[in-house]
């Protein structure tokens, strides 16, 4: 159970600095009018894929923790379907892959800003 709980705080720090590399990454590209390249893609995979992972963890820790307690925390059920929501949305990426570059860089930053802004409401729903 403990290692759920620390790889549950531990992954959003991943998903922190890749998602704001990314953002970065995005914005100088749709600015400089770049090509998105398989880098680019594959960044997107990468932060996809740590979301999910992240959101494997939380369900898991989730369902640990009710059938040791036997209680259900109403923030815990509104902090797992925010971030539900929160973890799809950059999943919509794959809409634009036949789009040109300066659509996906665009597509892509703002896909990631909703992603994060959804993730701070998240956050907040947790008992400090």
């Amino acid at each position: 159970m403990r290692i759920f709980y620390i790889a549950h705080w531990l992954i959003p720090w991943l998903i922190l600095a890749l998602g704001m590399y990314a953002i970065v990454r995005f914005v100088r590209g749709y600015m400089n009018e770049s090509a998105f390249t398989n880098a680019d893609r594959r960044l997107m995979i990468v932060f996809n894929s740590l979301m999910g992972l992240q959101g494997l963890f939380g369900l898991i820790y989730f369902i640990w923790g009710v059938f040791i307690t036997n209680i259900i925390p109403t923030y815990r059920v509104l902090h797992g379907i925010i971030m539900l929501v929160a973890a799809i949305i950059p999943h919509f990426s794959a809409l634009w892959k036949d789009a040109d570059d300066s659509t996906r860089y665009l597509n892509n930053f703002y896909l990631l800003l909703a992603s994060f802004l959804i993730m701070l409401v998240g956050i907040s729903l947790i008992p400090m």
